[in-house]
């Protein structure tokens, strides 16, 4: 399990990257959504520990690459998702990385729970 904590860095780091490649992002997150809805089907089938974290990394990730997604094509279409520009003075950016961070401490809160 100490490999686990790399594996999800790398997974984080490459999806900040690549969390938007210039395809239509409503037909991106139709797809992603369709994964997460492929991996929960997959889940109770799991016969071990190691398939379940598994598994359950994969959902994380995947919707942490949607919510990146979301976040960029917010950014590109709407210009108020800025803090100085809202009228609901909420930095929609920051909150959703917030959201990811905590998305992260929850998934390695869980790991830490799964391995005592």
């Amino acid at each position: 399990m100490k490999t686990i904590f790399p594996a999800i860095a790398v997974l984080f780091l490459s999806m900040t990257a690549s969390a938007h490649n210039g395809e239509d992002p409503a037909a991106e997150v139709v797809k992603k959504r369709s994964y997460v809805l492929q991996y929960q089907k997959e889940y109770p089938a799991a016969t071990s520990q190691e398939e379940r974290i598994r598994n359950i990394k994969k959902q994380v990730s995947t919707l942490q690459s949607t919510i990146l997604l979301l976040r960029n094509s917010l950014v590109k279409e709407n210009r108020s998702v800025r803090s100085d520009l809202s009228k609901y003075d909420l930095d929609y950016l920051a909150a959703i990385k917030n959201s990811l961070k905590d998305m992260q401490k929850l998934l390695k809160q869980l790991e830490a729970a799964v391995d005592s």
